[in-house]
């Protein structure tokens, strides 16, 4: 993933979000339950304010994509055929 993974633009830390497209498109949302970058209970609340169809909670670390590539896929799936 390092090699892959760029660093954001120094503009998505200055530039005003007028409206977050969560509060008007359907959203999915999967919580690390092993997360030690961000506690999975502020992906519990962050999910909690989308309000997302549907939450899965994985016992993953940060990477579930690439751990638990599974689970994430069905998501991903189930968002896509939704």
């Amino acid at each position: 993933m390092a090699v892959t993974q760029k660093a954001p633009l120094a503009s998505a830390f200055g530039d005003a979000v007028t409206a977050p497209v969560w509060r008007a498109k359907p959203s999915w949302y999967q919580v690390s339950t092993a997360d030690r970058m961000i506690h999975p209970d502020n992906e519990r609340r962050t999910a909690a304010r989308m309000n997302p169809r549907k939450t899965v909670e994985l016992d993953a670390s940060h990477a579930s994509l690439a751990s638990l590539p599974g689970p994430v896929c069905d998501l991903i799936e189930a968002a896509a055929s939704a």
